[in-house]
């Protein structure tokens, strides 16, 4: 691999673990929420277009997205500390797409926005809306698909002299569309579970319906995973050979995990089509834990040739991590007495 395209990395102010297990941790969070709105409005979208009218829970998509980007800011910064100089050069390359990432985020969000509080009064002007908002993140998703395989793929930086203007995506990388069917899939499976979820804690709704739903967020969830264990095997077979094989014995560790994870996918299947709710919230949970473990050693195996963390140089300065843990605290505090109080029962004056 040539390695002249690969800038010098900055240190860091203490051991590259410490933002290692940041970067999962949080990239975890904002998974979780990225599935739910992801999903969440896809699964909408076909309830509308069937003619149904959207389920209650829809309404909590502009929340959702609101929450998603604020816990999408974490794991992007630690990614930009532990690799950085991975992270800018493909942004670069990519640049045109990479900042639309912005106002097509916008635009998603005000399309969910317009849904969400037109719903009942202009039904089809709102549910035209909620489309695009679904459409828009779909965009989205598909850039960062992008700019994350050519981020550990240095050897197809040269393109950037031949796309100068900030033009390229990274349409010959073989991971590139299964990985990212992979990823819609499991954002619509993880939404239906998270449907489940809404429905079993919400005593506002009639019990039948919400049996109902529980029923369906689980069939979804179910159902939509045998499909993206299937897409998964596409993907898995389409990284190079000497990356998976890493999974398939050539490391012990790698293969354990992998392990693993198949035998939760196998649980979930169980769980949620024979409706058992708790065991296919805790095995989806910690499906995602390692997957998100699963990619990450990925990556380092992709790079494994000219970096990895470790390699970093340390600055000695514990104080920023410090003062980040104690926010990072408070403000996931702040959260959970915001959405307590959101869904805190309204006293009905007489």
């Amino acid at each position: 691999m040539n390695t002249e395209l690969i800038p010098s990395p900055d240190s860091i102010p203490v051991s590259w673990w410490w933002f290692q297990i940041l970067l999962l941790f949080t990239f975890l969070i904002h998974l979780l929420l990225m599935n739910f709105i992801l999903g969440g409005s896809l699964i909408t979208v076909w309830d509308v277009l069937k003619g149904n009218k959207p389920a209650k829970d829809s309404k909590n998509i502009p929340t959702l997205v609101a929450l998603t980007v604020n816990f999408g800011v974490p794991p992007l910064l630690f990614v930009q500390v532990l690799y950085g100089h991975f992270f800018y050069s493909s942004s670069v390359i990519m640049a045109l797409a990479w900042i639309l990432v912005i106002p097509v985020l916008i635009l998603a969000y005000y399309g969910a926005y317009i849904f969400a509080e037109r719903m009942d009064r202009a039904p089809v002007w709102s549910r035209i809306s909620l489309s695009v908002s679904a459409l828009l993140l779909l965009v989205i998703a598909f850039i960062y698909v992008n700019n994350s395989t050519l981020a550990i793929d240095p050897s197809r930086w040269g393109a950037y002299f031949d796309h100068p203007g900030g033009r390229f995506l990274n349409w010959g990388e073989n991971t590139l569309l299964p990985r990212y069917l992979h990823m819609v899939t499991g954002a619509i499976a993880i939404a239906g579970l998270g449907k489940a979820v809404f429905y079993h804690f919400n005593k506002k709704v009639d019990a039948q319906i919400r049996e109902k739903e529980i029923h369906r967020g689980l069939r979804i969830f179910g159902w939509v995973t045998l499909i993206q264990i299937m897409l998964g095997f596409w993907f898995w077979l389409s990284l190079p050979g000497d990356i998976w094989r890493l999974f398939m014995g050539k490391n012990i560790a790698y293969t354990i995990i992998l392990v693993v994870a198949w035998i939760l996918a196998l649980l979930i299947l169980h769980s949620a089509l024979t409706g058992r709710l708790k065991s296919a919230a805790i095995y989806g949970l910690l499906t995602m834990a390692f997957m998100v473990i699963i990619r990450d050693l990925v990556r380092q195996a992709y790079l494994g040739e000219v970096f990895h963390p470790r390699d970093l140089v340390v600055a000695k300065q514990a104080s920023p991590l410090v003062a980040f843990l104690l926010i990072f605290i408070v403000g996931l505090a702040s959260l959970y007495y915001m959405i307590k109080l959101i869904n805190k029962p309204s006293i009905e004056k007489p």
